[in-house]
């Protein structure tokens, strides 16, 4: 190792600015991919920053893990469950550790137990209650990279909990607020924020800046980049957010709370949505002619839906008379209708393609549907539904129609206004 490598620079003094750095699991999908990330974070800490590295685990080890445990069984316990998926991310934040000490950067891997990330008792998809790190702060002030294991906690109960899609997003900034760290970065395999899946749209723009209602609407229809939790708490606490790659430096998108505006930005333009995201597998459930009232519907439907929130609920009440539904993929919505009781008429439809339209509702959703319509007629628009609520515009699709329109519809929102 020769003398003019960062590692041996003079170590971040005590004062030094703290930075969380989140690590997805696609930028940590091999040993390779492990060492080239090993070697950014020598880099960045040579800087001066003292650094906290929140891990995913290796490319698909959680979801091999999950489909391991159904193997075993049908119905796995969901405390077992728990301390099976939690082993991903320590074998990541393990080997990291690992790559680091070989590069001479004093490092230590510690658990969402040993970091003190205190959780509900929900196992599968626990909250994070509070975060007690006096630990990572120790560790910093001995001059070491803290690696976290991300998606994991303890509950007061002692017991090993994981924290659901997003997990170690959430993970992420909840240290980043208890530490007072400068600002969270989200590093993946994208460049940052986009109007579109900048793999499926060529033409797909990047924000350069979001605020923190933008970027909560974005999250909410499922871009996929960042979970919707880990959003509201960054926004809760004042965490500056910065979304971009780790494979390659990129300007990335920030996240704060009031970005600059330019004077373009507040014109009287056609309304542009902040994103469009596709999905597969989308299922719409609608019961109706149901009799007003609290007890309509069962307690347990509100609970399921509160816990895993579909992509679009709604509810409309007339005469005495009610009617409910929700869109969204089909492994959330399909366990609902069993949910509902044998009362009203109900209507359910899986396997349809999805393209959610997501930003500052416009003027006028009806002027903004019509704006649609030649578009939609002329990729068999007949078979949409749609529907317009809050922020976002639903398009209901037959199976592969999503993605056949997703360019077309970009394209007449962001280059045919442009």
């Amino acid at each position: 190792m020769s003398a003019n490598d960062p590692s041996h620079r003079e170590q971040p003094a005590a004062d030094s600015p703290i930075l969380v750095r989140k690590y997805g699991g696609s930028s940590l999908a091999s040993v390779e991919r492990i060492q080239t990330v090993a070697r950014a974070i020598a880099a960045r800490r040579a800087e001066g920053v003292r650094l906290v590295i929140v891990v995913s685990a290796m490319g698909h080890t959680t979801d091999e893990l999950d489909h391991l445990a159904h193997q075993v069984s049908l119905q796995p316990a969901q405390r077992e469950l728990d301390m099976l998926l939690s082993v991903g991310e320590r074998i990541t934040m393990s080997l990291l550790s690992m790559a680091l000490a070989d590069l001479g950067v004093p490092a230590i891997s510690l658990t969402g137990s040993q970091c003190g990330v205190i959780t509900d008792g929900s196992h599968t998809n626990a909250r994070i209650l509070e975060v007690r790190c006096d630990r990572v702060r120790a560790a910093l002030d001995e001059g070491r990279v803290v690696v976290v294991a991300g998606f994991q906690g303890v509950s007061r109960d002692r017991e090993i909990t994981t924290l659901g899609r997003g997990g170690s997003d959430a993970t992420a900034v909840a240290l980043a607020a208890a530490l007072g760290a400068v600002r969270c970065e989200i590093l993946k395999d994208v460049d940052g924020i986009f109007t579109a899946d900048p793999h499926r749209v060529r033409e797909a723009i990047r924000h350069d800046v979001l605020d923190y209602e933008e970027m909560e609407t974005i999250a909410g229809v499922g871009c996929g980049v960042i979970h919707h939790r880990a959003v509201a708490h960054a926004r809760q606490h004042g965490v500056p957010l910065f979304v971009g790659s780790s494979f390659h430096d990129a300007p990335g998108t920030l996240v704060v709370s009031r970005p600059e505006r330019l004077p373009a930005e507040v014109t009287d333009e056609p309304w542009r949505p902040l994103t469009i995201v596709t999905h597969d597998d989308v299922a719409l459930l609608e019961v109706s002619d149901l009799p007003s009232g609290p007890d309509a519907l069962p307690v347990a439907l509100s609970r399921a839906v509160a816990a895993d929130p579909p992509l679009a609920e709604w509810t409309r009440e007339n005469d005495g008379r009610m009617r409910w539904g929700v869109i969204g993929t089909s492994s959330v919505v399909a366990p609902l209708r069993d949910l509902i009781p044998d009362q009203g008429r109900i209507l359910f439809r899986r396997g349809l393609g999805c393209l959610s339209l997501a930003g500052p509702p416009p003027s006028s959703w009806l002027e903004t549907r019509i704006r649609l319509a030649p578009l939609l007629t002329e990729h068999g628009g007949d078979e949409t539904i749609v529907l317009a609520t809050g922020n976002t515009m639903h398009l209901l699709l037959p199976p592969g129609a999503a993605a056949t329109l997703l360019s077309p519809l970009h394209d007449l929102f962001h280059v045919d206004t442009a």
